[in-house]
């Protein structure tokens, strides 16, 4: 059936092609595009929808947390208040009945100037008590406080404070007495730091829901806050315990995530203050994600509005467009054969003959080009050897550096002044001469000054033995190619050999070729890693650099050969062949 279909397809005129292709074209891409649209859309509603509910609950923890802190600082004024220690202090000598007017004046007045307190407890170690409450008289009694469980933990804090519900339930709730969260902490003696009495500011809940709600965006339908033992302290929206219950089981702590509960998607997100509360935003999925009805929407309008204009388009280029160009695409024939030959077809001044001119022009083009082209990769790849090169002259020199600033830091200026003799050299050796290509006496002079800097940089690591035969030394070659190989001799096969090693450089007349090579006994390298250099698919700047110079210069793929086992050291080798112009007279 699929062959039958294609055979058909293939039997059409090309006007008919070209509408069927894009069709499929557009409705293939289309679907896909929908799709992941779709998920896209999705993933990122879903990550920014958890994003700002994750900011909600931070926002509401930065609001608990100023709260807290500010009844903290408020609470440390009431303490370091000379009535207050004085009031104590008399209270445990028996003579609390003094203070009791004077103290409960100021309370009021210190209540009057902070309306986020709705009443303040003081007790002093006899358990006489000085308050003031703006709402309902709660006749709590000290030898109740000190029954409680988390008596001894405030106590342990020795005057830091403790959050409490309804002061760890002395202030019974009823229906006409609002519910508290009490900030409880045990007064010091300013002068003994002795335990003189203890403290409880109550702030309502009512009061911290409003300052919580505050933190709330427009999609929020409820928040939850509960205490270290599960008990409610806001709850925004009324929920009922049921639901609350399940909501909980459904937290992931610290993070936001979406679950189903009861039919309706939710996004739930929690965080853990330092109070020990759990923080809960409880979002309708439902309500976030409808704005994005519109968007859907808008995007099948404009798929629509789209398909209209690609049928149109379609049609109008078979109309109009195709049967010319089939004209002109059979005087082109020719240029399927590789053959560029300017095409001479009977054309009007419109836009077909305005192609044909533009075509024979491209045909000029093209072959101006291709002889450009093969110019262009050959001073391309120039370039980038400059550009290789250039990373390695200033890597040595940093190294160098750091090497002399190590020895003067040492006070060894002896071998630090050997380094700055032999660095200068070295680089006076290349610097001062403009030519590309030294003879190999040079070449050895600048590796022993080289040698040098790196025996005292690496504290006589590896030993050097030289073969070098004197009827090579007047031949020229680029210059700077053995450093590099002898560099990577040193750091990657004998430094991180254990013991001593030893670097062999080898310079040779064979008939007609001079050979130059560079061994080490050190790490050595796999097969595998060896076909990686060979290919170019490896990192290293220098031993890279030096093998492209080497094509380059002698135009040859074979110069460099390189024999290594794992473990038993590298040889590189370098074949010159030997031309009079080579040799310097």
């Amino acid at each position: 059936m699929i062959k039958t279909a294609f055979e058909r397809f293939r039997d059409l005129s090309i006007s008919k092609k070209i509408v069927l292709y894009y069709l499929f074209v557009f409705i293939l891409s289309t679907s896909f595009l929908s799709i992941v649209y779709k998920e896209v859309n999705n993933s990122i509603t879903n990550s920014k929808v958890m994003q700002i509910s994750n900011e909600i609950t931070l926002n509401i923890n930065s609001n608990i947390t100023s709260l807290i802190n500010l009844v903290d600082n408020q609470s440390k004024i009431l303490i370091s208040s000379e009535l207050v220690q004085d009031a104590l202090s008399s209270s445990n000598k028996g003579n609390s009945a003094v203070y009791v007017q004077s103290l409960s004046k100021y309370l009021a007045n210190f209540l009057n100037f902070n309306d986020f307190i709705s009443s303040i407890y003081i007790f002093d170690n006899n358990g006489n008590k000085y308050f003031v409450d703006n709402v309902y008289f709660n006749s709590i009694d000290f030898n109740k406080i000190k029954s409680m469980n988390w008596y001894e933990q405030l106590v342990d804090l020795k005057g830091g404070y403790i959050l409490k519900l309804d002061a760890g339930k002395l202030l019974e709730p009823s229906n006409d007495q609002p519910n508290y969260v009490s900030f409880v902490r045990i007064i010091n003696n300013i002068d003994t730091q002795e335990p003189s009495g203890m403290m409880i500011i109550n702030i309502s809940k009512a009061y911290l829901s409003n300052y919580v709600n505050s933190a709330l965006n427009a999609y929020t339908s409820s928040v939850l806050i509960k205490d270290e033992n599960g008990a409610d302290v806001i709850n925004s929206a009324n929920i009922d315990a049921n639901l609350s219950k399940t909501i909980t089981n459904y937290i992931k702590p610290n993070s936001a995530s979406i679950q189903k509960i009861n039919g309706q998607v939710y996004i739930i997100s929690d965080l853990k203050n330092d109070y020990g509360w759990n923080i809960i935003s409880v979002t309708p999925f439902n309500e976030l994600n409808s704005q994005f009805w519109v968007y859907n929407m808008t995007l099948l309008i404009v798929i629509i509005i789209n398909a209209v204009l690609i049928i149109l388009g379609l049609l109008f280029i078979s109309l109009y467009i195709t049967q010319p160009i089939t004209k002109l695409a059979h005087s082109m024939s020719n240029i399927k054969d590789g053959h560029f030959e300017e095409v001479n077809v009977i054309t009007g001044n419109d836009e077909i003959g305005m192609l044909k001119d533009v075509y024979n022009k491209m045909i000029i083009e093209i072959q101006n080009l291709i002889g450009d082209i093969i110019n262009e990769q050959k001073m391309k790849r120039n370039l980038e050897l400059e550009v290789m090169q250039a990373q390695i002259k200033p890597h040595f020199l940093f190294n160098s550096f750091d090497a002399i600033n190590s020895l003067i830091l040492m006070d060894d200026t002896e071998n630090a002044s050997k380094i700055v003799r032999a660095l200068g050299k070295f680089y006076k050796s290349f610097l001062m001469s403009g030519d590309e290509e030294i003879t190999i006496k040079e070449e050895l002079d600048m590796i022993d000054n080289y040698l040098t800097i790196q025996n005292i940089r690496f504290e006589d690591k590896f030993d050097v033995i030289k073969n070098i035969d004197e009827q090579t030394l007047d031949y020229k070659i680029p210059k700077l190619i053995l450093q590099p190989l002898v560099e990577n001799a040193i750091n990657h096969g004998i430094r991180p050999k254990r013991g001593k090693g030893l670097l062999t450089i080898e310079a040779k007349l064979e008939g007609d070729h001079v050979i130059l090579a560079v061994e080490d006994n050190g790490k050595g390298m796999s097969d595998a890693k060896i076909r990686d250099i060979a290919e170019g698919k490896f990192s290293g700047v220098g031993l890279k650099s030096t093998i492209e110079r080497l094509r380059l210069h002698y135009n040859a793929d074979n110069i460099v050969k390189i024999y290594s086992k794992p473990g038993k050291g590298t040889r590189i080798e370098i074949t010159i062949h030997i031309i009079e112009e080579n040799q310097d007279v």
